[in-house]
């Protein structure tokens, strides 16, 4: 499934990031924001207020497989056949030498992933599929019923796996060897209704609407792992050691649990460990939970607009709506093959390293547990942590994310700002803020663009479009990385919606 779902969406492109809570053509298109503007079944998962927008007329929307695929390539490749393939590498399972790489292909990797006195790189690739979703508007109240898949891997690699040259942090030499992968899988069920609530409306002498939305999820867990290894040597001088600063956090379930166990207790290679143990099932299930979504959004018409009056029959033309949302309040409990490894934060002398990774680490399935045994030699931190098998349970990756949007008539123009509430597989704390626009020349063709920004710094510039008939609609949505627009133009990521109909 997983391999099926990764071809499709990159045989359609011809050859989607973090505190995102859905990638779907319309939101990848418009920088990835999407707390205002996404308004079918599919803002169970952004902001459920928006199942009360009225954008078009009709008041049923049903839809099947709308899928997204997004990755921020340690390095990319203009060339559709050869970046499609590089893609495949970041979701497959680990196979040994397909991440080999050069002097010449190290050099391009610190220039592109190090930045100025950067010592981390900070990498992800995901993916989503919404497999079915009905939404269903009445006058005051909206209700949906949405199911969906989504993973995602999240992975910094230290600039000492690539280069033994010093760089400089707070005013001391570094060399970092830590190494971080995050990877989640997790399957919803979800169950949306929204409600004008009438005791803030008509606050203003203009039509207005203020909404507020809940969507209550059941979760089943799939794959999960949680491997933090904070590797730092700091040189000294005078005796040509370094102080040395380690610790290890390991949690696991599923693929990553089996061989990780099979690794430590067969007394085995991390190689045949993964190859015995990884599967290619998509829908496994490891764990359970439940979660939450939550949202308000007011909104404020213009002149004839009356859409706010006269629901089904007067899509809003004129207005500018405001909102903020809470997204995956909750957790999941994970008691099937979980594995649990520590190594408390430990200070010792040693000298430094002198070698550096001949493979490039791209958050590979089973890559990670490779990467340490081959690579770590005697710091192997697997070998030296205390073990525990019992189960675990974790929150799902709470986020705030706040927007704004503006329409006249042909015209949106949107702008959102997210931020993870904690360090997982889905979000980091980094505030995340995107922008977009969509023009109409034809009303049944909209032109979309928009900018995502992370930390300040240009995160992908992306497109998109679509044929939006009175019955039915098909979408598609493509990114970039910045640096690419410049130079060879590399995809990174890309949306598509099969057929979506409306009554």
């Amino acid at each position: 499934m997983r391999t099926l779902l990764i071809s499709l969406t990159l045989l359609c492109a011809g050859s989607a990031g973090f505190a995102q809570p859905v990638i779907t053509p319309r939101n990848m298109a418009l920088g990835g924001g999407g707390s205002t503007y996404i308004t079918d079944y599919n803002a169970n998962f952004y902001n459920p207020a928006n199942l009360m927008i009225q954008d078009r007329k009709g008041t049923v929307d049903i839809g099947v497989m709308i899928g997204g695929f997004y990755f921020d390539g340690i390095q990319d490749y203009s060339a559709p056949e050869r970046q499609a393939n590089n893609a495949r590498n970041y979701v497959l399972k680990y196979r040994p030498g397909s991440y080999s790489i050069s002097s010449l292909d190290r050099v391009e990797i610190i220039d592109d992933q190090y930045p100025g006195t950067s010592s981390l790189s900070n990498n992800r690739t995901r993916y989503d599929a919404t497999l079915f979703g009905i939404k269903w508007k009445k006058e005051n109240r909206a209700l949906s019923i949405a199911f969906r898949t989504r993973t995602s891997s999240n992975y910094s690699t230290g600039r000492g796996w690539y280069s033994t040259a010093l760089n400089q942090q707070n005013g001391r030499d570094l060399l970092d060897r830590s190494l971080t992968h995050r990877y989640q899988s997790l399957h919803e069920l979800s169950f949306g209704y929204a409600e004008s609530f009438q005791f803030l409306t008509n606050l203003t002498s203009k039509l207005d609407n203020f909404i507020i939305g809940i969507a209550p999820k059941l979760v089943f867990g799939g794959s999960y792992q949680d491997a933090v290894w904070e590797n730092k040597f700091y040189p000294n001088q005078e005796t040509n050691n370094a102080q040395r600063i380690q610790s290890f956090s390991f949690a696991a379930t599923g693929d990553f649990g089996l061989s990780t166990a099979s690794y430590l207790d067969g007394n085995i290679s991390a190689e045949s460990a993964v190859a015995r143990n990884f599967q290619n099932d998509e829908f496994s299930l490891n764990g359970i939970g439940a979660g939450l979504d939550i949202g308000v959004t007011y909104l404020l018409t213009f002149g004839n607009d009356l859409s706010t009056i006269r629901p089904g029959k007067q899509p809003t033309q004129k207005s500018v709506r405001f909102s903020f949302s809470m997204t995956d309040i909750g957790f999941v409990s994970y008691s099937k093959n979980d594995i649990s490894l520590n190594i408390f934060s430990d200070t010792t002398t040693t000298a430094l390293p002198t070698s550096v990774s001949d493979e490039a680490f791209i958050g590979a399935r089973g890559q990670y547990l490779n990467f340490i045994e081959r690579h770590g030699s005697e710091e192997n931190p697997f070998r030296l942590a205390s073990q525990d098998k019992s189960g675990f349970s974790i929150l799902l990756p709470m986020a705030l994310h706040g927007g704004a949007l503006l329409e006249m008539n042909r015209i949106k123009l949107m702008g959102d700002v997210s931020v993870g509430l904690t360090n997982n597989a889905f979000n980091s704390t980094t505030l995340v803020s995107s922008f977009g626009i969509e023009l109409r020349p034809l009303v049944f063709l909209p032109l979309r663009a928009g900018a995502r920004f992370e930390a300040q710094r240009p995160d992908f510039l992306s497109v998109g479009t679509a044929i939006e008939t009175k019955t039915w609609d098909f979408s598609v949505a493509a990114q970039f990385t910045p640096e690419s627009i410049f130079s060879n133009i590399a995809l990174s990521g890309i949306s598509i919606a099969t057929l979506q109909f409306h009554f």
